[in-house]
């Protein structure tokens, strides 16, 4: 059933039963997909089953500022006007994707409304919005004093076009018909060569050692004797390490420590010269041959390989299928790059975080999603917290003239303990990086609420009851959202964790408009009503099991609802009293005490059903005891 404007989405009865439930908040930039509709359907339902039942319940909506997805849309509007942000300046870039957002941010929101999603839409969030501001710079400083928020130079995800660190959520690991390249590097004082097998021979520019496992008896006279690098001309050693697959190729691997996430762990191990040689911007750097800098990162291999040949390093070539990954936003190759930027000591605020799960106190349905949970948390690896945007959280830091940092509420409190530092006034520059956007939306369950300043619905409605997600984002932010609850509220920010699965094609394949076989939730609802899509993704949203739908589907319920229409009407008709439903009617006829029995049966095995999360058992024992109560009134 789709609410109208006048219904009161939030149940305010005081009593002692509570059910609370946040929305996912979906990218302000976005609109709306299957996934959100199974989704927020399961969302619905859950909280017009509680009020129903008499429970004070909210249902807290809000959209993301997505950081990176907004700015780059924001700065591909002013290109078709000749500008850039550079152009503007911060503060007139600031208020250009306020302007876009006030205009469009809420095209999401008004597509939720027209799924028929009874939220209370009266306590709208944005994670930009003054009190969400306000605690995520409170969160920031108080994980600071407790040395859990730290600046360090380490190897990231990094977007050459948006000149940016990601998360792994924004790489998109795409199957490549790729080559593989075989190079043969001197060894030193002998006429012999060691291979190596690379698909990136642009980074031979930065080697510092060759690895080999120790077990690998092909290599182990070579081990601590020195190699010269090809075109460089640096001299290198060949160290054993088991990161050194014999299966892999040759066996022997260049270690490239500032370009590659598994070099870098061999390199932090042997304690290895770290060698950057990209700029920002994926060109040369200056730590390469004069003959190389300055070229993009593909040129330089297409005149490394041509060099190769040319000097007889060249071993061979081979076609390969492998992973490459792209930027979603960019659509550009990522680099692991090395860079300083803010991290959060995620292995610590794990602790708890692992605990609460481990102990029940929050449970994921499917059970299984709590061993994908643990993988995650158990090999937890510091969080890239900073992204080089304009558009977002600006981190409360501030430097000195001798580059000092002061991490503050606002200036004027980095100016006092700046103060207090240098025994006077001096001038301080502010860090230009924002928070990654999956901090600000870590503390969603209770700065939605109020937190820190207001903390009326905090005391109501947190721990919330559950959360519905999907899959894909049980580390990114269900995980950050309860290790953020136990670390400033000492509580799990729900009971329960309901993970869905996807919603697929009606054979199973993935929607996709390369493919052509994206179904919008939208000309769904045009065509059927909200009420049948709705109604077919529950039904169809079987634990475990991804939803494959087809139009049909939409179609044959939207039938199904047709005849409880009619039914209805049937009964309005017959001028039955749907008010006096509180005392059980005399009844004498068997058939009438055999239909009210099967009502009752159904209505307790439907309940069950919901509180234990199938919906799709519960939406067929109501499609069969609908169909017979109609088939009661027809015949």
């Amino acid at each position: 059933m789709v609410i109208g404007k006048k219904t009161n989405y939030l149940n305010h009865k005081k009593n002692s039963k509570k059910f609370s439930i946040v929305i996912p908040p979906p990218n302000v930039t976005g609109s709306l997909h299957m996934g959100h509709a199974l989704n927020n359907s399961i969302q619905d339902l859950l909280v017009r089953y509680y009020r129903m039942n008499n429970y004070e319940t909210l249902w807290q909506p809000g959209t993301d500022h997505a950081g990176i997805a907004t700015q780059a849309l924001v700065e591909r509007k002013l290109e078709k006007e000749n500008l850039s942000k550079i152009d503007l300046g911060r503060e007139k870039f600031i208020e250009k994707v306020w302007e876009w957002k006030n205009e469009y941010g809420d095209i999401i929101i008004n597509q939720l409304k027209k799924l028929g999603c009874s939220c209370d839409w009266s306590r709208n969030a944005f994670t930009m919005d003054e009190n969400l501001s306000k605690s995520v710079v409170k969160v920031f400083v108080e994980l600071h004093k407790k040395k859990l928020i730290y600046k360090a130079e380490k190897l990231v995800n990094w977007d050459t076009v948006l000149k940016t660190a990601i998360s792994d959520l924004e790489v998109d690991q795409r199957e490549m018909n790729s080559k593989i390249y075989y190079i043969r590097y001197p060894i030193d004082n002998s006429s012999e060569f060691i291979t190596i097998a690379t698909t990136r021979p642009e980074t031979m520019l930065g080697d510092t050692a060759i690895a080999v496992n120790p077990k690998d008896k092909r290599y182990k006279n070579y081990v601590g004797k020195t190699v010269t690098i090809p075109i460089v001309g640096r001299k290198i050693k060949i160290i054993k390490d088991n990161y050194a697959d014999p299966e892999q190729g040759t066996g022997a691997l260049k270690i490239t420590p500032a370009h590659d996430f598994n070099d870098y762990d061999v390199g932090q191990r042997n304690k290895l010269e770290i060698i950057n040689i990209f700029t920002e911007e994926g060109k040369i750097n200056d730590n390469a041959p004069k003959d190389y800098i300055g070229l993009d990162r593909f040129d330089a291999r297409k005149k490394i390989l041509n060099e190769l040949r040319e000097k007889d390093f060249f071993v061979k070539e081979e076609n390969i299928k492998n992973k490459v990954p792209y930027g979603d936003r960019s659509n550009s190759v990522i680099e692991p790059f090395l860079t300083e930027q803010w991290f959060v000591d995620a292995k610590k605020l794990a602790i708890k975080a692992k605990k609460i799960v481990k102990t029940k106190k929050t449970n994921f349905f499917p059970t299984n999603w709590s061993k994908t949970y643990f993988q995650w948390m158990n090999n937890i690896e510091p969080w890239c917290i900073s992204r080089q945007l304009w558009w977002g959280h600006q981190i409360p830091a501030w430097y000195g003239p001798d580059q000092k940092i002061f991490v503050a509420i606002n200036e004027n409190d980095a100016i006092k303990q700046a103060k207090k530092h240098y025994k006077k006034d001096v001038k301080l520059s502010r860090d230009p990086d924002v928070l990654d956007t999956w901090f600000s939306s870590g503390l969603w369950p209770f700065a939605t609420l109020g937190w820190p300043d207001k903390k009326d619905y905090v005391k109501k409605f947190y721990p919330t009851t559950v959360l519905v997600t999907g899959f894909d984002i049980i580390f990114f932010w269900v995980a950050r959202m309860i290790m953020f609850g136990m670390e400033f509220l000492n509580k799990e920010p729900f009971k329960d964790i309901y993970v869905h699965a996807l919603v697929r094609d009606e054979k199973g394949q993935k929607m996709s408009k390369s493919k052509g076989n994206v179904i919008d939730p939208l000309d769904l609802i045009e065509k059927y009503s909200a009420d049948a899509l709705r109604f077919t993704l529950l039904s169809m949203a079987s634990p475990g099991t991804d939803v494959k739908l087809s139009e049909d589907r939409v179609k044959g319920y939207r039938n199904f609802l047709n005849k409880l229409w009619n039914a209805n009407n049937f009964l309005i008709t017959n001028k039955c009293d749907f008010k006096k439903t509180n005392k059980v009617p005399k009844i004498s006829l068997n058939i009438n005490k055999w239909i009210y029995s099967e009502l009752i049966e159904t209505k307790n095995k439907i309940q069950k059903n919901i509180e234990d999360y199938r919906f799709d058992e519960a939406a067929k024992k109501c499609l069969s005891i609908c169909m017979a109560l109609i088939l009661r009134l027809v015949y």
